[in-house]
């Protein structure tokens, strides 16, 4: 008798810790990962809303499985924080169309359905050409046109000199050293 009841609490004791490690396994499995880290943005709102941010989502899907980087979605529909980190970014903006993508690094933004070599240039934080923006021109009223003559009229080099003026130390060699390195890969060519 005695035997059989230390059978028994035996059997016991093996139940209960085969049942705190599947408790532990579940437990584990409903635990978030914490999320990895990306500069890369893209406030969306839920599939089948919008036909344009389905079409971006298939060309960022394609850009990362290309690249493979990740892009973190915000659904602003279904997230507050979302929604106001994206009011925030178009503060002030004139032209915000749907969908955003935001580099927080770069900082900057693609504002609606574009191309996959914009996208693509995008991920990896280069500067992006103005020329592929739809923006379209805004009118001041009351403002002083003569001011955009003298600016467009305004030398590329000065304008340049001008804009380094404003460079760090520190920004100012990144920028020789970027200018150094396109010229080397233009004479490889």
């Amino acid at each position: 008798m005695f035997l059989r009841g230390g059978n028994s609490s035996i059997v016991c004791l093996m139940m209960a810790l085969v049942a705190a490690a599947m408790q532990m396994n579940v437990a584990e499995a409903f635990i978030k990962q914490k999320k990895q880290y990306t500069p890369l943005l893209f406030f969306k709102v839920p599939a089948g809303t919008m036909p344009e941010c389905d079409e971006m989502e298939k060309i960022i899907k394609s850009v990362e499985k290309e690249t493979g980087v990740n892009v973190e979605r915000l659904d602003i529909m279904r997230s507050r924080a979302a929604k106001s980190l994206y009011e925030k970014l178009v503060e002030g903006n004139l032209r915000s169309p749907f969908p955003l993508l935001y580099h927080r690094e770069s900082l900057q933004r693609v504002y609606g359905l574009e191309d996959a070599d914009l996208v693509r240039s995008w991920t990896k934080g280069r500067l992006l050409p103005i020329e592929n923006s739809k923006e379209k021109k805004v009118t001041v009223i009351g403002g002083d046109d003569d001011a955009m003559d003298d600016m467009e009229d305004m030398d590329m080099d000065e304008l340049e000199m001008e804009l380094d003026e404003e460079l760090s130390p520190m920004q100012r060699r990144g920028k020789e050293a970027m200018k150094r390195r396109m010229e080397e890969g233009r004479q490889k060519k």
